[in-house]
Formats: structure tokens, sequence, C-alpha cells
């Protein structure tokens, strides 16, 4: 079937489907394989409109919030050692310089964190999660009051460094001086772990966020993909190539392929869109999304060979 789709057209030059997959990668016969049967199996091609998106469980992110409050209220109920004090109070430094823009300033933090870090962690695990707990309950309810009021407060500039510019040039908040935010607060919580984690180095284990933390966060960035002024679209889409990597990095179970098919289709790729609709329907020819691979992937192949013929 490979030889007789390159095969050349008589009279010289490509023609006919050979010429529309002259030059694609090994992958071709699997796609067109997957091709066929979707054209055979569908009445008409279905054009992506949505991404595929992770459903985080309401009852694992209850849990993991009340497990976060329980901690912040012990710290607001007694004292912290020392060290994991100090780790805090450079935690906030670093949001400070962050917010400035101050690279030497942000040198100088991170200089010291290393040593601040695994200070504080020679107290256990569980004290460190508690301080994280602690500045975490601090940021979301300064996050609620810039929301109300329009104005940064130190304490969110400190725990969440540019914070404020940041959603707002993302597109991520609604309104000219009070700005309400589009993110929900699973996705908050688990955006403002990440940075924290990322500052302090820590990882692993009880630190990272749980599975349905990362599948709201997920969910709310495919949702609202970041994107710069210029050339928006292309920015938007390798945003959302990134963002669907990542994501099935850490959830087995998110559908990649489909996924970074339906981002190609729109960015008019449709020779790899096609590639990756059929590719997932190799991988998993009978599972939920099998109908909408089948459809978008008709539409790739009619999309593609329009603009060929």
């Amino acid at each position: 079937m490979a030889k007789s789709e390159r095969r050349p057209a008589p009279g010289g030059g490509g023609g006919g489907l050979g010429r529309y997959v002259e030059g694609w990668q090994p992958g071709l016969v699997a796609v067109f394989l997957a091709g066929s049967v979707a054209l055979l199996a569908v009445p008409r091609s279905v054009p992506p409109s949505e991404l595929p998106l992770p459903l985080a469980e309401p009852r694992a992110l209850a849990r993991v919030m009340a497990a976060d409050d329980a901690r912040a209220s012990e710290v607001e109920a007694g004292a912290l050692d020392p060290d994991v004090r100090a780790l805090g109070t450079l935690v906030r430094a670093f949001g400070r310089a962050d917010a400035r823009g101050d690279e030497d300033a942000l040198a100088a933090v991170r200089a010291r964190m290393g040593a601040a870090t695994a200070r504080a962690r020679a107290q256990g695990d569980e004290p460190v999660l508690a301080l994280r707990a602690y500045q975490l309950r601090a940021f979301v309810r300064e996050v609620r009051g810039w929301e109300a009021t329009g104005e940064a407060s130190d304490e969110l500039v400190e725990l969440g460094g540019p914070f404020a510019q940041m959603v707002r040039r993302n597109g991520w908040c609604v309104g000219e001086v009070r700005c309400a935010l589009a993110m929900d607060e699973a996705a908050l919580r688990a955006s403002w772990k990440r940075r924290w984690n990322e500052i302090t180095g820590l990882r692993g284990g009880g630190f990272e966020p749980a599975l349905d933390e990362s599948r709201a966060l997920y969910r709310f960035l495919l949702e609202h993909p970041a994107g710069g002024r210029d050339d928006a679209e292309r920015a938007r889409g390798s945003f959302l190539l990134r963002k669907i990597d990542e994501l099935a990095g850490l959830d087995a179970t998110y559908p990649r392929l489909l996924a970074r098919g339906v981002v190609l289709y729109r960015q008019g790729d449709y020779r790899r869109a096609a590639e990756a609709f059929g590719a997932h329907l190799e991988a998993s020819p009978d599972g939920p999304w099998t109908l909408r691979a089948q459809n978008h992937l008709r539409a790739a192949l009619e999309r593609g060979a329009a603009e060929l013929f």
C-alpha cells in the first residue's frame, strides 16, 4: 500500500494521494490506515473546536485544601522553628525582588536559598509543609483583597511577586481597576505551590501538588492560554503544545496526541495534525476519544488535500 501511494503519477511529478503524502515521516502508513477507517466509519468530517480537558475530582481537591488549611491553622496556633521561619522570610525577599525585576537582589536570594532550605528541612518535611500552607493561606487572602480593591498589598507582592501584573498581562482577569480573576481557587493554589517549590528548590513527596491539583491547574491553562501580543496565535499554540506535553507527563490518562492534533489543526498544520490523530487511533483504537479522533482525522486529511490540489 505504501509503495502504491508513493508511486509518481504518469507524466512525472506526484499526483493524487501520493502527491499529498510525499515526504511525510515514517508514521505515514499508520496515519492513513487510521484515516481510511475514519473515512469509512464517519459520514462527515468534524473540525476540532475544543481541546480535551483534564477532569479534577472535587472530593480529592477538597481533601488537599482541608489538609493545607489544617497545617496553616497549626502555624497560627503555635510557633515555627527559627530555621523554618527563616526560609519563609527568604521566600518573601524573593517575591519583593521578583516584583521589582531586581536581578542582583534575586541572585543574592538564590545564593542563600539552598542552605536555608536545607536547614529548614532538617527539622522534618511537615514543618516546612506547614510553612508553605501558612503562606498559601495568606497569599489567597491577599489575592481576594486585590480583586476587591485593585490594590496589591505588600504581602501580596512578597508572596506572589509580580502576580498582579502577570495575570493582567496574560488576560487572566477582567476589569480595569478591580480585577475578577478567571482562575478558580484550586488552580490558583496549585499555581502558587509550584512557584513556591521553584523558589525553594523543594521537590518530591508531599511537596509535589497532588494529581488532581495539577489537573485543575492545567485545565485552566488549556482554557486560558497565555500568548504575546505579537504573533498571538502562534504564541498561544506554542504555549498550548508545551502545556499538553507537561500535563501528559503528569497524567497518563490525558490524550496527549489527540490534544496536539487539535492545536496543530488550529495552526493550519494539517499534515502534522493528521499524524497526531492517526497516532492516537493507533495507540487507542477503542478508547473514549476514538470517535472524536476519527472525525478530526478526516477533517485534517480533507483540509490538507484541498490545499494541495
